[in-house]
């Protein structure tokens, strides 16, 4: 029988009791929104062992666990024994005239996994979800709760333990002499709050939890979930481990850090939310000509009146990976857009980059000068004393659009890191990969990163498709009226929630090449080849990709005759608009 118990009154008690019937309720995603939502709140809105939800990125995977799953408690008043679960808490818990039979036969030892997930990199405002804390702010279940903790003044003892240590790196008497001014520096900054938060990139008003999963789940680095769980807040969890000899004093600070500050989440369910489907998703698809013109207009107008320019940066939009084969990327179209106004409108990408960061839910803008090239931390590094991985810029979820801005980039010397930043670019727009650095390996992580980026003329890094703006002198002389106008076009709400909602849902379409139409697809390539000597295969490839881009942009799941021309047609404009080689 369901209890009548309010989801947002669980306990982990009354969950492990109901455990079948609580997991049914569960799938209601209706039920799940009742559930208070970590990410947009401050942790004091919240109670230790308060059912909560938290989405978020999979920044970091650590070693698994052992924990009490049950053990024995000794009343030392009544003689009588109790076994009690240690499931969804850190520490085992007994009153102060109670002991705990740490060698109990009864105990038993389980494994739980565990893994740090961060506020979503990049995600825009428009697409965090909010929840509404009037109901919860005044709840009896808050002050309960405080008199209850006050009532019982009970006493914890850490349950768990890592079930194996990573190798250490240790350096000889020496180098330690000669890195004292670093040693220290660095012991300045691992007791910092960005430190041992870790972000990729700066996430206003973000959140990390250490996340522990009970059950099989398959998870994967930098993917986005939900975790349903119960919160573990108690002061007392940093100092759990601080007889610890074993841990260097930079492990203890990430590994136990502060609850106020990284909470634990103990998961009673994960959800992948990259496999959601999409809301209201046949009507985008009965309306997606007319939102696609809505979207091209906005597009057209900012980019100063180019109508080609607009049809490839929608095709960009729409682009993600749906095959792989070895290093090669089927369905990625990076894309560099130059030649635009920049002394009369040293704003644009900017203002671009504002618009799309209302069109897309997740989006980082670089700008790539000469100091960033050489002092960013592109890729993600294991940091061997602390026993982690540190974020580095590119660390980030799949369908996080990056905007590289290379206005800012002058010339100059490029250091060692530069270089390499420079290569790991070059893999994530030519590979979709970002190397990992082990410091004795390198491991390749796929990514599904588009990559758009704006230069004023070609772009150092490599990137076949170059749209040179054909400038409107009207829509440049009007530029800050245009900004005004398009701001105003996306404030009618249903047109720019079915905008949404079309990016997100028509890149994830089936699509299927048609065989009567390869034959064509043949001839035509044959006669571009004729007369123009500079296109190769490469092109072919790419212009299928385009081809394939430019039908999902208008709801279709199969390449027609009509588009695939229509490309052709692009594609040869903007070969034309190139500067011709001598």
């Amino acid at each position: 029988m369901i209890s009548s118990l309010k989801i947002v009154d669980w306990t982990p008690a009354h969950f492990i009791e109901n455990r079948p019937n609580c997991n049914k309720i569960l799938e209601n995603p209706d039920v799940l929104k009742e559930i208070p939502l970590l990410n947009n709140a401050p942790l004091h809105n919240f109670m230790d062992r308060q059912l909560v939800r938290f989405r978020g990125m999979i920044q970091d995977m650590h070693n698994p666990e052992y924990y009490f799953q049950q053990y024995e408690v000794k009343d030392n008043q009544t003689e009588t024994h109790e076994i009690r679960c240690g499931m969804y808490a850190d520490s085992a818990q007994c009153l102060p005239h109670e002991e705990i039979l740490v060698d109990s036969e009864k105990n038993q030892n389980a494994e739980r996994h565990t893994c740090v997930v961060i506020s979503i990199p990049g995600l825009n405002n428009w697409a965090e979800e909010k929840y509404e804390w009037s109901f919860y702010q005044n709840s009896k279940a808050v002050n309960s709760h405080k008199r209850n903790l006050d009532e019982n003044s009970y006493v914890t003892m850490d349950c768990a333990e890592p079930i194996q240590k990573k190798e250490k790196v240790s350096s000889n008497k020496d180098g330690e002499k000669m890195d004292t001014t670093e040693h220290d520096t660095r012991q300045q900054n691992i007791f910092s709050k960005e430190f041992i938060l870790n972000f990729p990139i700066s996430i206003d008003n973000g959140k990390a939890c250490i996340v522990k999963i009970y059950e099989d789940t398959a998870l994967k680095l930098n993917e986005v979930i939900e975790v349903i769980g119960f919160v573990s807040l108690d002061p007392l969890l940093s100092t759990f481990h601080k007889c610890d000899d074993t841990m260097t004093e930079a492990e203890m600070n990430v590994h136990h850090p502060p609850a106020s500050l990284i909470p634990r989440l103990h998961a009673v369910k994960v959800i992948h939310l990259s496999k959601q489907n999409i809301e209201n998703a046949p009507e985008i698809i009965s309306k997606a000509q007319l939102i696609r013109s809505d979207l091209h207009l906005v597009l057209n107008q900012l980019l100063f009146g180019d109508h080609l320019a607009a049809d490839y940066l929608i095709s960009h939009l729409l682009s993600s990976i749906y095959m792989r084969r070895d290093t090669f990327c089927l369905g990625t179209y990076p894309l560099n857009i130059t030649h635009f106004p920049i002394i009369e409108y040293n704003t644009f990408v900017k203002d671009l980059y504002k618009f799309l960061t209302i069109l897309v839910e997740k989006s980082y803008l670089l700008e790539l000068t000469l100091e960033n090239l050489n002092d960013l931390s592109l890729s993600p590094k294991q940091d061997y004393k602390c026993s982690r991985l540190t974020s580095g810029v590119f660390q980030l979820s799949d369908n996080t659009h990056l905007v590289i801005d290379e206005t800012g980039l002058t010339t100059g010397q490029v250091s060692q890191a530069g270089r390499e930043n420079y290569s790991t670019i070059c893999d994530l727009i030519n590979f979709q990969s970002v190397k990992y650095d082990f410091t004795f390996y390198e491991i390749k992580y796929e990514t599904d990163i588009p990559v758009l980026i704006l230069s004023e003329a070609k772009s150092f890094i490599p990137c076949q498709t170059q749209v040179p703006l054909k400038v409107n002198s009207e829509s440049k002389n009007r530029y800050p009226q245009v900004l005004e106008m398009a701001e105003q076009y996306l404030k009618d709400e249903n047109r720019l929630t079915n905008i949404r909602r079309y990016l997100k849902f028509v890149k994830n379409m089936k699509f299927e090449f048609n065989d009567d139409i390869v034959k064509e697809i043949q001839n035509d390539f044959v006669q571009m080849k004729q007369t123009n000597k500079n296109i190769n295969i490469d092109h072919l490839h790419s212009l299928m990709v385009l081809a394939r881009l430019l039908s999902l942009s208008y709801g279709l799941n199969t390449l027609t005759t009509e588009h695939w021309k229509k490309a052709v047609q692009m594609e040869l404009e903007r070969l034309d608009r190139l500067p011709k080689k001598a």
